[in-house]
């Protein structure tokens, strides 16, 4: 047993590869510097960026937030900014009841204008809620101790003025889309 727990640790050591991680959390939209960086050498993450292609990385846009830590895979940086063309970057702060627990970046959301606090509203508004952003894509995400989600969205940008007069009015929550849409 003992000759096969070795021969597994020597192969695991054996097939590690240098790859890039964050050294540092680098927020959805933010320009990746060197510093931002760290070589690690791990075994079996597949499409992780190999060291020696650092070049690829510095100088291009965090996709997604980053965190401390994280071995860093293509679809994780853009050569292209954030926001792109037609694209806008909507913030929000919600009450944990208006948003779905978990969002990560990547996750799609549906905003939908609804009452603001301690309004009922008529059953008619309830039963046919105004659809805000139909796709939203969240850009990055983080729980508020008592306080919610703040959340970062991208959006198409015939909607983002309109939706952020709702945040601001305290009138949005979201849906959360299913991983590959609807079809």
């Amino acid at each position: 047993m003992a000759v096969l727990l070795a021969g597994w640790f020597w192969q695991q050591r054996s097939e590690r590869q240098a790859v890039i991680a964050i050294a540092d959390d680098v927020p959805a939209g933010a320009v990746i510097t060197a510093d931002d960086l760290e070589v690690v050498e791990v075994a079996g993450v597949k499409g992780a960026i190999l060291s020696a292609d650092s070049d690829t990385v510095i100088g291009a846009t965090a996709a997604v937030g980053l965190v401390d830590g994280q071995i860093l895979t293509p679809d994780m940086v853009t050569t292209n900014p954030l926001p792109g063309p037609g694209e806008r970057v909507v913030g929000l702060q919600l009450d944990a009841t208006r948003a779905p627990a978990g969002l990560v970046p990547g996750d799609v959301v549906v905003a939908l204008a609804v009452p603001p606090a301690g309004d009922p509203s008529t059953p008619e508004q309830l039963d046919d809620p105004t659809v805000l952003a139909p796709a939203a894509t969240v850009a990055s995400a983080s729980e508020v101790e008592g306080a919610g989600i703040r959340l970062t969205l991208l959006v198409p940008e015939p909607v983002a003025e309109r939706l952020t007069a709702y945040v601001a009015a305290g009138r949005v929550a979201l849906v959360q889309a299913p991983i590959g849409g609807d079809e």
